[in-house]
């Protein structure tokens, strides 16, 4: 009767599951802008900064993005309108500690990745490959 038990057990154990992907999927999804910078001279002391821009990242539903500008490195400037994929990091193809990846179209390394966090608060942080931290802030439009 033990081993029954035990059985049971187990497989209500292993059917519970957490579906926080499925969350950062739906939240992720939208229009963002950007509203801070971020960058550090190299000693631990960056900070957020407010930002004046138009830039504005699109994430959509089938796992695409766009944006009007470049992803390839930190710009608030907005330009010709750049495309990518995303993943969402529980992913069994990303491999991060971020709530997700962006992999850009447009740069010249294919190995190229922005990641990215979308916060409590509501806001959306990209990272992007900087030799000290450098990241970018959006609110949801």
């Amino acid at each position: 009767m033990k081993k029954y038990l035990f059985i049971v057990l187990l497989v209500v154990i292993s059917s519970c599951s957490s579906d926080d992907s499925k969350s950062t999927e739906e939240g992720i999804v939208g229009k963002w802008k950007l509203i801070e910078q971020y960058s550090d001279p190299g000693d631990g002391s960056g900070d957020f900064q407010t930002i004046n821009s138009n830039r504005v990242i699109q994430f959509l539903s089938d796992g695409t993005i766009e944006i009007n500008g470049s992803l390839c490195f930190m710009a608030s400037d907005v330009g010709d309108v750049e495309t990518g994929t995303y993943i969402i990091t529980s992913s069994n193809e990303a491999d991060t500690t971020f709530d997700g990846e962006i992999i850009p179209n447009t740069c010249s390394s294919r190995s190229a990745r922005v990641y990215f966090d979308l916060h409590k608060s509501g806001k959306l942080v990209l990272w992007y490959p900087c030799i000290e931290g450098c990241g970018q802030k959006f609110s949801k439009i």
